[in-house]
């Protein structure tokens, strides 16, 4: 009976240990997944914006007026909540480097579970999970009742590339680690056009977003039906340009 009883006090000691090791790894891939999206007060991003407004009456309108301009945006706070911390994110905006910064609005950012949280005004969105995976899919809308184009109000997003390089074109900043955030992606609709990205990066956070939010003509009696043509919609890409930790 020893012989037995001291292979199953073995058995325990090894199992123990392999399951401390098991704990530790999962610990560092959860950390490591959440600086994807990190949360100190005084970082800054500086961002380049291009913001594409179309409005059109009739087929043949143009109705397209594009504004460039810089968004600063300031981790300034943080406040104790009921999972770790709240931090609010100053946004700010200017024409060009000469022009002074308009502070415009506030979002807000938490932790909640596995959830990086972030409210765009009044407007929560899931915008990461940790770990993070290839092909990882969670309702971005799980905590607001907003309709997406598609009148749904369930978003599914999906991570892809995860852990890939990435080069945020227009600016030429490298990240050796990014995670791309495909959030929707619907193109052959010829009702609309719903495709939405972003990319975070390693230590960084966000370093590209783009959006494609069109409502195509959709009256069958006109001569642009069924051929993509915005009525009314907005392009909005925002790139990274300079940041700090």
């Amino acid at each position: 009976m020893r012989p037995k009883f001291a292979n199953i006090i073995r058995y325990g000691i090894v199992m123990a240990f392999l399951g401390l090791l098991g704990i530790s790894c999962d610990s560092d891939t959860v950390e490591k997944n959440v600086n994807y999206f990190p949360l100190r007060v005084g970082q800054t991003w500086l961002y380049d914006i291009e913001e594409t407004n179309i409005t059109r009456a009739a087929c043949t309108d143009n109705g397209t007026t594009t504004l460039n301009y810089q968004l600063l945006v300031e981790v300034v706070d943080s406040i104790p909540a009921d999972q770790g911390f709240t931090y609010r994110f100053k946004r700010s905006k200017r024409t060009n480097a000469a022009d002074p910064w308009l502070d415009f609005e506030t979002w807000t950012a938490q932790r909640i579970g596995n959830r990086i949280v972030v409210s765009e005004g009044n407007i929560s969105y899931v915008k990461l999970l940790a770990p993070i995976t290839n092909d990882l899919v969670w309702n971005g809308n799980l905590y607001n009742n907003r309709q997406e184009l598609n009148g749904k109000n369930e978003d599914d997003y999906k991570s892809t590339l995860v852990n890939k390089p990435y080069v945020v074109e227009s600016s030429g900043l490298s990240f050796g680690n990014s995670v791309s955030v495909v959030q929707n992606d619907e193109q052959s609709n010829i009702i609309y056009r719903d495709s939405r990205l972003e990319v975070y990066a390693d230590q960084v956070g966000l370093v590209y977003k783009e959006s494609y939010l069109l409502n195509y003509f959709a009256n069958s009696q006109l001569p642009c039906f069924a051929q993509k043509r915005t009525q009314q919609g907005v392009i909005y890409k925002q790139s990274l340009r300079e940041f700090s930790k």
